[in-house]
């Protein structure tokens, strides 16, 4: 006889029996499950289970924090996935002592299969973007600090979550971009190299000397101190425009530098052209005005 059924026996001829004692009744009852019917064996058998369970989830639980803490892993990632990972085990644990003791656990795992599809669905953008961030812990595509432009917009990482990547744009905005759009687009990260490559283009007026050009575009590079000059650098002309010369210049300078050599080369070789009377064109409307005696 199940326990449980030993019990509903009990309530349903306890009316009857009052006169003989309830309590009497119930410990021979008891006894008779728990001696002749193997009561103490099954007493025995959810115990060790029981027991043997807890030893096992947490031997798990123990290997798995190490092997998270060896991975890149740590942090908020790693707790998100030992909780869940408890969760999973708890109910594993409780549905196979329930099954012990004979009770029909299919509806129990039928209702949480439902209702895991039912919240998966529901959150459906937050596990991408969570599934995102682990590709990004993983893979290390930038670090916080880097310069960066992803997803359209470009700044300073200052911090990487499990769920959104928050970059500091040169105008001192804070934008959360989700992980989802992160990982699944273009990165463009300008800090992973030491050197970066600035390229400029400048137009001078048709007739001018192309050599001389080019002398004084190189000199500029040559005076100035943050260019890497020892990397080389190119000067040639690049396109005959609709109304100038366009001379491409390529230089190497320090990632860090980038900016400040851009601003630069573009100020000192605007003056250097000035000073050398070399043209700067510009575009130019001519306007032919027509009147009546010249119809005529």
């Amino acid at each position: 006889m199940d326990f449980f059924a030993f019990l509903y026996a009990v309530g349903e001829e306890g009316g009857e029996t009052a006169k003989q004692g309830i309590f009497e009744r119930i410990r021979a009852s008891l006894a008779h499950w728990f001696i002749d019917e193997r009561g103490w064996f099954k007493v025995l058998l959810v115990a060790a289970i029981a027991l043997i369970g807890f030893l096992i989830g947490k031997i798990i639980l123990s290997v798995t924090r190490k092997i998270i803490n060896r991975s890149k892993l740590k942090g908020i990632a790693g707790n998100f996935l030992v909780t869940i990972l408890q969760i999973v085990l708890v109910f594993v644990y409780l549905i196979t002592i329930l099954r012990v003791i004979g009770i029909d656990t299919s509806s129990f795992v039928a209702l949480f299969t439902v209702g895991t599809l039912a919240v998966s669905l529901a959150i459906q953008s937050v596990i991408s973007n969570f599934a995102s961030g682990i590709i990004l812990v993983t893979n290390h595509p930038f670090k916080e600090g880097d310069f960066v432009e992803i997803a359209g917009i470009s700044g300073t990482v200052e911090k990487i979550s499990l769920f959104a990547t928050k970059i500091k744009t040169p105008d001192n905005k804070t934008v959360s971009v989700p992980n989802s759009s992160v990982s699944g687009g273009n990165i463009v990260n300008y800090s992973t190299e030491e050197k970066r490559r600035v390229d400029l283009v400048f137009g001078v007026g048709y007739g001018s000397d192309i050599d001389r050009v080019k002398r004084v575009i190189q000199s500029v590079l040559d005076e100035h101190e943050l260019v890497l000059h020892d990397d080389g650098y190119t000067v040639r002309l690049n396109e005959q425009g609709a109304s100038s010369l366009n001379f491409v210049c390529r230089c190497w300078v320090k990632s860090a530098d980038y900016w400040a050599v851009y601003f630069d080369l573009n100020e000192a070789m605007t003056k250097r052209f000035a000073e050398e009377n070399i043209q700067i064109p510009y575009n130019k409307l001519d306007v032919n005005v027509i009147t009546q005696t010249d119809k005529k």
